[in-house]
């Protein structure tokens, strides 16, 4: 019994520790261009690990490319996105309005890619068209002279009026 006691008494000890409440950085990012920020941020984490060769070779420094384009620092995105994670509910909001960005540009560049497939099709079918047209058919020469036929075909006309 007196076991049962202090296991219980331990565990409320243990769960009752003192969670400290996030102040406010006094360099907070907004919360519209903490967006902003993270969709660049996830465009970026993407394009590294789909090719990093190519990325490398562009030679854009990523570290320093988001926040010079931002103006911000790495501190101060720490500390924003600390101060955003401990409240869950802003911390969803943000990171919805992070997919719904993702989804547009997704949306947007499947739209791009479809034009510039029937733009392809249409230069490719204008060409076969072209090639088509400049492959003239070979017409024997000797079989069929026009200026000759049209003489010969009205004598036989005048021949069976008589």
């Amino acid at each position: 019994m007196k076991f049962k006691w202090s296991l219980i008494f331990l565990i409320l000890l243990v769960s009752c520790q003192n969670v400290e409440e996030i102040k406010k950085p006094d360099s907070l990012i907004p919360e519209q261009k903490m967006v902003e920020v993270l969709t660049d941020l996830a465009i970026l984490n993407s394009a590294k690990n789909y090719n990093r060769r190519i990325l490398e070779e562009t030679g854009l420094p990523l570290k320093t490319f988001l926040y010079d384009k931002y103006q911000i620092d790495s501190l101060q995105l720490a500390q924003s996105t600390e101060y955003y994670a401990k409240n869950y509910t802003q911390f969803k909001k943000i990171y919805d309005q992070v997919k719904s960005n993702l989804d547009k540009m997704k949306t947007d560049l499947e739209v791009v890619q479809t034009e510039e497939k029937r733009v392809e099709d249409s230069i490719r079918d204008a060409k076969a068209m072209a090639d088509s047209l400049r492959e003239r058919p070979q017409i024997n020469r000797e079989l069929v002279d026009s200026l000759k036929l049209i003489p010969a075909q009205m004598e036989r006309r005048i021949e069976d009026e008589d």
